[in-house]
């Protein structure tokens, strides 16, 4: 199996809502995995799980503002 490697930048906003639609995605396996689990919720559920843990841990600061002067 070919494996790819992505390194994406996102702002802020885009953070937000990609931690948003992952939220919502992760919601939705379970959901799914509760009642009639099956493929492809179960793979799906352990990548949104895993781009969850990634998406705070992967974070740089790019820019500071000082108000302290």
């Amino acid at each position: 199996m070919t494996t790819y490697q992505h390194t994406i930048t996102v702002n802020d906003s885009e953070s937000i809502m990609l931690e948003s639609a992952l939220q919502f995605m992760i919601e939705r396996c379970e959901k799914e995995m509760a009642t009639n689990p099956r493929a492809p919720y179960y793979a799906h559920l352990k990548s949104a799980k895993a781009v969850m843990a990634r998406l705070n841990d992967d974070m740089v600061l790019t820019s500071k503002s000082d108000f302290s002067v």
